[in-house]
Formats: C-alpha cells, structure tokens, sequence
C-alpha cells in the first residue's frame, strides 16, 4: 500500500506522464515491427492474438493506451517506494521507461536500478548511458537521466535539511 500523500501527489500527473509517453512512442495507424521485430501500433502497442486483421484507429490506439500504460503506472509507483527519494519528474519518467522497456525492466538493468535504490541518482544516470537502451533510443534515455540528475539535486538538498 503505498502513502496517501503519494497517490494523491501522483493521480494530479499522470496527464504528464501520459504525454511523455505518447510523445516519445509517437502515434502509427498501422501495424509495424518495432526495433525488436514485434507488430506494433498505435502508441507503442504489442499486438495481442486475435488483433492480427484489426484495422487501427486513433479511437482503437487510444483505448490500448489508456490500457498499457496502466501497468506502466502501477510499477512505476511501485519501484518509487523502493526508493530513498523521488519527486514527480521521476516518477512521470518511470512510467515512460516502463512503458517502454516492461515492468521488468529493473532486472535488465540490474547495475542502474541498485545505484537508483542506494540513492546514487547521478551514478544511475551514467550507467544508463553505457547500455545498449542508450543506442538505440537515446532520446528515453536523456529524459531519464534528466530527471535523476535533477532528482540527486533535491535529495542532497533534502539530506542536508534534515541534517542541519
């Protein structure tokens, strides 16, 4: 169960999480094979068995959003409170890379994720760019490293508050 201050802070900003996801898939109304050779559509949708012949609409591609990123969303927030500290930048971006990269994208970059979790922001951020993610989608990768950075400046801020 996560703090009620972070749901309430979260649910006024998941449209700006939305539209960095929405911004960085881009919207295609067709069928395609994404960078790993899945059929992909609408905004950054994995076709399903059974959506093979739909004809993708922007209603269609909408409605799989609002879906997906529901997933993204939920980990997100769960990943945040395994956290030493986050702000809503970094939670809005959390959500983008695990819409992007699967909710199990922590076991991938298992090196980014213990340094996030120590509270080693900026360290997390340099890991990310030694990865294949940062080759091939180094756009995502600029937004998440932003907002580690600016993450890490409010934490030490935060740390010397506390211990002043």
């Amino acid at each position: 169960m996560s703090p009620s201050w972070l749901k309430s802070s979260i649910s006024k900003q998941y449209k700006t999480a939305h539209e960095l996801v929405k911004i960085r898939e881009g919207l295609v109304l067709r069928w395609y094979l994404d960078s790993l050779g899945k059929p992909t559509a609408g905004y950054g949708h994995l076709q399903k068995k059974g959506e093979e012949k739909l004809t993708v609409t922007k209603a269609l591609a909408d409605a799989w959003f609002e879906g997906d990123i529901k997933d993204a969303e939920e980990a997100a927030m769960k990943q945040s409170l395994q956290l030493p500290f986050v702000t809503q930048d970094l939670l809005n971006v959390l959500v983008s890379v695990n819409y992007q990269l699967g909710t199990g994208w922590t076991n991938k970059f298992k090196n980014t994720w213990g340094l996030m979790r120590k509270g080693d922001f900026y360290g997390a951020a340099d890991e990310a760019e030694n990865s294949l993610w940062a080759k091939q989608t180094p756009v995502r990768v600029r937004d998440f490293q932003k907002a580690l950075w600016r993450t890490q400046v409010l934490y030490d801020l935060y740390k010397d508050n506390k211990n002043a």
